[in-house]
């Protein structure tokens, strides 16, 4: 049965405009995306949306989330961790799909001419290596400047914002699931905009509906006793918030039971430098779900972070055994694995087996660097030349970078190059 909605303005996530971040982060979790990914397909099924979203995840605690060119979606890590549920969080998603399936952001091709400068898809790629991990060597990365946020994300018109807000409630109601946890955010979000200062007088002169109509909404289906919410879905959620709030140092374990509280002290301990008991905690939950790689890969990044580079790897192959498309761990095998003393056959091998990662994680120096030592070591003078072009030239200037690709890619016979260049040419 089709329920009624009666709904004025329901506006989940314009507060990108009162963060406060000059600099961000993109933080590489497999474990995070694959579940975004899940709610993504669910919001997708239902609405019968077929493109394809491109989820990229940035350190910014205050809860954000925008849809860019080429159907990039980018949500922070403070939305993982002040979502009440994951429903809240699925809400904030299906509101910026509508904007996708509405073609928003093409009919705002003025914005989109001056959003084109920033070159964020760019920066977002050149930014490298899992926050995560706590690796400093490949943390940081501008993404876009405060202004330049807020230029784009007035480039909305309230009418389509308005359907993004509808758009998002008749996912929840395709889907079966209530609707308290997502006023429970627009509270958060409000509070978080007033501590900024942004009062509803300030508001008054933003593209974006005020808060004040936000609540203007009928609870539409709390009441239905035939919900679909999940707990499994949940449950899992609820792990992935603790890890992100133990790396981020957030102390509002309110919402987190026992396990997955031990979650969070086996990273906070860690971090805190306790190895002893992080190990302790996070082998009771490698033994309490066995199942559940993830703790193996959280295991093998508290060892790599206290230098235990040998064990680490033991427990990134065995992920990797799982989820053989997780190039974050292939990043990290890759990085750790010593290829001095290889045979030359496994060391050709070892070269050929990574030559994605320079795709997943173009610019990054760190991948590069490796590869070059091995290209001088097998004599491979085009490969030198392509990390040297790449290197060398300035990002920016695609037509420079590509033309200079396209005369290696004639000159070399190797298939595999050419193959790579035609990839990057297409990032």
């Amino acid at each position: 049965m089709v329920l009624k909605i009666k709904l004025i303005i329901y506006i989940f996530f314009s507060v990108l405009l009162f963060s406060n971040f000059s600099l961000a982060s993109q933080i590489f979790d497999y474990e995070t995306e694959k579940f975004l990914n899940k709610l993504i397909k669910d919001i997708k099924t239902v609405n019968k949306f077929n493109k394809n979203i491109k989820i990229h995840i940035i350190k910014d605690d205050n809860p954000n989330a925008f849809v860019i060119p080429k159907n990039k979606l980018i949500i922070s890590s403070g939305l993982i961790e002040q979502s009440p549920d994951y429903v809240s969080l699925l809400a904030v998603l299906a509101h910026e799909v509508g904007h996708l399936e509405y073609f928003h952001l093409e009919k705002r091709k003025d914005t989109l001419e001056k959003f084109s400068k920033l070159n964020l898809i760019s920066n977002l790629a050149l930014i490298t290596g899992s926050i995560l991990a706590q690796e400093p060597q490949v943390l940081g990365g501008t993404v876009a400047s405060q202004v330049n946020i807020n230029n784009f994300y007035f480039s909305f018109s309230r009418e389509q914002e308005r359907e993004a807000d509808l758009y998002s409630i008749k996912t929840l109601q395709k889907l079966n699931l209530p609707s308290e946890s997502v006023v429970e955010l627009l509270k958060i979000l409000e509070k978080n905009a007033l501590d900024r200062g942004f009062d509803e007088n300030y508001q008054k002169f933003s593209t974006h509906p005020i808060f004040k109509e936000r609540y203007e909404i009928i609870d539409y289906n709390s009441k239905n006793k035939l919900l679909n919410f999940n707990k499994d879905i949940q449950y899992e959620f609820n792990f992935i918030k603790a890890k992100f709030m133990a790396y981020n140092d957030t102390l509002n374990l309110t919402n987190l039971n026992d396990d997955q509280k031990i979650y969070y002290d086996s990273i906070e301990k860690s971090r805190s430098g306790n190895l002893i008991i992080s190990l302790r905690k996070i082998n009771f939950l490698i033994e309490k779900f066995p199942n559940n790689a993830f703790f193996l890969e959280t295991k093998g990044d508290i060892l790599r972070s206290h230098g235990y580079i040998n064990e680490s790897l033991k427990f990134y192959k065995i992920v990797l055994d799982k989820y053989p498309d997780n190039y974050y761990i292939k990043y990290k095998i890759f990085l750790d694995t010593n290829t001095q003393n290889m045979q030359l056959n496994n060391k050709i091998n070892f070269f050929y087996e990574n030559l994605n990662l320079i795709i997943q994680f173009p610019k990054n120096k760190y991948i590069i660097n490796k590869f070059i030592e091995m290209a001088k070591d097998l004599e491979k003078i085009y490969w030198l030349n392509f990390f040297n072009i790449i290197i060398n030239t300035n990002y920016k200037d695609m037509e420079e970078l590509q033309k200079k690709l396209n005369n290696l890619s004639n000159e070399t016979v190797e298939t595999k190059l050419k193959k790579i260049i035609n990839e990057y040419n297409n990032l």
